[in-house]
């Protein structure tokens, strides 16, 4: 899932470290209710006016126009609901969310971690990543990510993909520019991009992203359709596993990711694994909605 959400994921890991050895009901009696949580990180997402500031001191044009077209995807609003667990902890929990912006045909993508209170006593997450596309040819073209982790830390960054430009313009510690020459997604673009690749058993496609100050080539390969049940239901799922180049500071190339995706129209992201070096993580999806976008 866009690497399990990269850096959420990799958040995640540094808060579990402290208690594998707890007992999983104890997790259970200090959950959160995810609907109310989640309001708490709505606050974070840049103005529109700053947006609008930034593309105009890049003297950015590539957001005007479509510069391909692919089918098969949806522009109705959606939201997937993730339960997560590292091993038999369950730590809080991943909303993603789509919704389409007829104004100026992209599709905003979001994702927020919310750690339950049983996690949050040791390190409390409220992060949100958000990624606006092209509605079109699905590739990004602001991409933000706003982290509050822990008791103080605290950053917000950004990246503005100019496709006319060959350029990513990046604000992490610093600004920087980044010359490219092909698609690149961030984290979350990269999943919904997925989505929209027809797929079988034996197919083998390469995507690009930028993760780790670096852009990364990720190979994907499709290898079995399973019978997949979580608490949202039985899903027919492809079976998609993604080999994450380079080591990064979250995943490796030794580390195994497998996203179970609904062989359907939807193309629903249903179950994450991740078996890394410090153990295993898994997202099942509890709970999802679509409908059609209110413009």
């Amino acid at each position: 899932m866009f690497h399990f959400i990269k850096k959420i994921s990799g958040s995640i890991l540094l808060a579990f470290i402290i208690f594998f050895v707890v007992p999983a009901h104890a997790a259970e009696k200090n959950d959160i209710d995810w609907k109310v949580t989640s309001k708490e990180v709505d606050n974070l997402p840049f103005s529109s006016t700053f947006i609008d500031s930034v593309k105009n001191e890049y003297n950015f044009s590539s957001g005007n126009r479509s510069i391909r077209k692919i089918e098969n995807h949806t522009k109705r609003k959606e939201t997937f609901v993730y339960d997560i667990a590292w091993g038999p902890i369950k730590a809080g929990y991943i909303i993603l969310s789509t919704d389409f912006n007829p104004v100026d045909n992209t599709i905003i993508l979001g994702g927020k971690a919310l750690s339950n209170n049983f996690v949050s006593a040791f390190y409390k997450m409220r992060d949100y990543i958000l990624s606006t596309i092209d509605a079109d040819g699905l590739y990004p073209i602001f991409f933000e990510q706003h982290l509050r982790e822990g008791k103080k830390y605290k950053a917000d960054r950004w990246m503005l993909f100019d496709k006319d430009a060959g350029k990513i313009h990046v604000k992490e510690k610093k600004i920087k520019t980044v010359e490219t020459e092909e698609y690149v997604y961030d984290f979350l673009s990269i999943l919904y991009y997925v989505r929209s690749v027809k797929t079988s058993p034996g197919d083998t496609f390469t995507l690009k992203t930028y993760t780790d100050s670096k852009i990364h080539p990720i190979r994907i390969r499709c290898t079995s359709k399973e019978n997949i049940k979580v608490d949202a239901g039985l899903f027919n799922c492809l079976r998609l596993e993604p080999s994450l180049a380079g080591d990064g500071k979250t995943f490796n190339r030794k580390d195994k990711l497998e996203v179970f995706i609904s062989d359907d129209s939807r193309r629903l992201p249903v179950l994450i694994k991740s078996k890394i070096k410090f153990g295993s993580i898994t997202a099942k999806l509890i709970w999802y909605e679509s409908k059609p976008s209110a413009g």
